[in-house]
């Protein structure tokens, strides 16, 4: 009996921990303010003063994210490949995407993502 209570102790974080790491997904429709996620991540450059400098980072081939009105970001991919060309213009613009949403690790990320006009 102390041999089945160790084992089901050992077993129960083992399988915590693997829950934790599955990543959800989704198809989802989000809208927010496409950023370029250096300056933001590093000194919370985003909006119309940040919009020329954002627009030569993604052009540049920095990546691009998606800041939400209640301050969600997320990483925006296409079909397994950036998407700068098709957002550096949109730098500082409200945007409506579309894709497969991910999170694993407290990362989040739109990818297969469809700009929606």
């Amino acid at each position: 009996m102390v041999t089945v209570a160790l084992g089901a102790s050992l077993a129960l974080p083992a399988l915590l921990s693997g829950a934790e790491e599955k990543a959800s997904s989704e198809t989802q429709t989000i809208k927010g303010e496409v950023v370029d996620l250096m300056c933001y991540l590093d000194h919370g450059a985003k909006g119309d003063k940040h919009k020329s400098c954002a627009k030569k980072c993604i052009e540049s081939g920095g990546p691009v994210g998606l800041l939400t009105a209640d301050d969600q970001l997320y990483l925006i991919i296409g079909d397994h490949q950036p998407m700068n060309k098709e957002l550096a213009d949109k730098a500082a613009q409200t945007v409506t995407l579309k894709g497969k949403v991910v999170e694993r690790n407290g990362m989040k990320m739109i990818e297969k993502a469809e700009l929606q006009e």
